[in-house]
C-alpha cells in the first residue's frame, strides 16, 4: 500500500487557464491533486479521502467529559484536546464510484464538493452513496436547497438506521427523513444480510445512533463514527464522547470492532480521524 499525500494545485490551475493556448474546460484534462485530498491504494481499490473541514481540526477535552471521568480525560489527553477531522471517503473499483457519507453540506461549511470538483469529478458521477448513519455531518451533503446532489447515486441506508430516526417525534429526526425522501425511488433501505454493489459488507455498530453502521470491503474497513478522538479513544476504548446517543453500546461496538480489524489486519477509515483519516492499524 502506498500513500501519497496531494497538494494544492491552485496556482498552477490559474497559470494553466491564463495563458492563451490554455485548453478550454472541455478539453482541460481532470485533477489529479488537490489540498485536503489523499489517495491510497488497497489491492484493487483506490480510496481517496476528502476532507470536508479545512484547517487542523480538534476536539476538545470537555467533549468526552459527559459520559467520561474528566480528570481522566485531562489525564490521558493533556494538552486539552484531541486531533480529528470530517473525512468522506471516495472509494473506486470496478469501474463505478461509491462514496461513504457526505459531509456537512457547503450550506455549513462543508468542502466536499470543492474538492471532488478539483480532482475532476462530479456529483453525477458518483454510483453509490453509502451511509454511516443520519448525523448532519454525515449528510448534509446529500441535497442542496431540498434537492438531491448526487443525482444518479443509489443511496444505500441501513434500515435500522432509517426506523429509528423515523420514530423519533421531534424536529432532530425529521430533517433526516427529509433529505432520505429527496432521492425517492434510489433510496435502498438495507438489512444486514442483504449483498450491497462491490462487496461491500454492512455491519451492525450500535451505540453512537440506534443503528450506526460500518463496512468493509476487501481489507479496508469503514469505521464510521466509532471514533470522536482517536488518539485519546485508543487509550481506553471507554471513553465516549457527548455525540454518543447509548454509551454501553458504542463502547461495546467500539470494543468489538478494533479486535475484528486487528485479528483481520484491516486498514481503517475513519470520519473523524487525524488527518487524512486512515490508519493501517489500530
Amino acid at each position: 500500500m502506498k500513500a501519497t499525500r496531494l497538494v494544492a494545485v491552485a496556482v498552477a490551475t490559474f497559470m494553466a487557464c491564463s495563458c492563451g493556448n490554455a485548453k478550454t474546460s472541455s478539453e482541460q484534462e481532470p485533477a489529479t491533486e488537490a489540498e485536503g485530498v489523499t489517495t491510497m491504494e488497497i489491492g484493487s481499490i483506490r480510496l481517496i479521502t476528502i476532507r470536508d473541514d479545512d484547517g487542523e481540526k480538534r476536539m476538545p477535552n470537555k467533549l468526552f467529559y459527559g459520559k467520561t471521568d474528566s480528570a481522566k480525560v485531562e489525564r490521558l489527553s493533556p494538552e486539552g484536546a484531541v486531533p480529528s477531522s470530517v473525512s468522506c471517503f471516495l472509494v473506486e473499483t470496478e469501474g463505478k464510484k461509491a462514496l461513504f457519507d457526505t459531509g456537512n453540506g457547503a450550506g455549513r461549511g462543508g468542502m466536499l464538493l470543492k474538492r471532488l470538483k478539483d480532482i475532476g469529478v462530479k456529483p453525477g458521477d458518483i454510483d453509490y452513496l453509502v451511509i454511516t448513519h443520519f448525523h448532519g455531518d454525515h449528510i448534509g451533503g446529500m441535497t442542496d436547497n431540498g434537492k438531491p446532489v448526487f443525482t444518479k447515486a443509489e443511496v444505500y441506508v441501513p434500515d435500522a438506521e432509517y426506523t429509528a430516526w423515523q420514530s423519533m417525534d421531534n424536529a432532530g429526526g425529521k430533517a433526516p427523513m427529509e433529505t432520505m425522501a429527496t432521492y425517492g425511488d434510489k433510496l435502498r433501505r438495507y438489512q444486514y444480510a442483504d449483498a450491497l454493489p462491490l462487496g461491500i459488507k454492512p455491519m451492525p455498530a450500535p451505540g453512537h445512533t440506534p443503528g450506526h453502521t460500518v463496512y468493509q470491503m476487501g481489507k479496508l474497513f469503514i469505521a464510521g463514527d466509532l471514533f470522536h478522538g482517536l488518539d485519546l479513544q485508543l487509550k481506553d476504548l471507554n471513553i465516549c464522547p457527548s455525540f454518543d446517543m447509548e454509551p454501553t453500546q458504542a463502547i461495546e461496538s467500539r470494543k468489538k470492532y478494533v479486535e475484528y480489524v486487528r485479528e483481520n489486519k484491516l486498514v481503517t477509515a475513519g470520519m473523524h480521524f487525524p488527518e487524512n483519516g486512515v490508519k493501517d492499524s489500530l
